[in-house]
């Protein structure tokens, strides 16, 4: 009967542990946005910068002013999505090394 008990206990410690390992996935998702968001940016970056090259300064100013707003906008967004899903995936380690050891303490009990 203990044996039994503990066998239980290690199925549920083995699917909490498979649980986090899909929202590490999920985070590494988001990462992977962040990501895009960042390359897209530089391509319009570059993209305008090349398109407005031959015009005067003050004449592509409203452009590049609006271009400036959105670049910030990106970035925050970018580092929002790549450093807070890496501090969820520092959490989740954590919490994997703990449910990983409590499932090798289970093991080891005697019968």
């Amino acid at each position: 009967m203990n044996r039994n008990c503990t066998e239980e206990e290690d199925a549920l410690v083995v699917e909490e542990i498979q649980s986090l390992h899909q929202e590490k996935r999920t985070a590494l998702k988001a990462i992977r946005m962040g990501v895009a968001v960042i390359l897209a940016q530089i391509s319009a970056i570059g993209f305008l910068a090349t398109a407005f090259r031959n015009h005067a300064f003050f004449q592509a100013m409203p452009y590049k002013g609006a271009l400036a707003v959105l670049a910030v906008f990106l970035l925050g967004i970018s580092i929002y999505l790549v450093v807070y899903p890496l501090i969820r995936i520092r959490r989740l380690n954590r919490k994997i090394l703990k449910l990983t050891q409590k499932r090798i303490k289970i093991i080891d009990l005697p019968n």
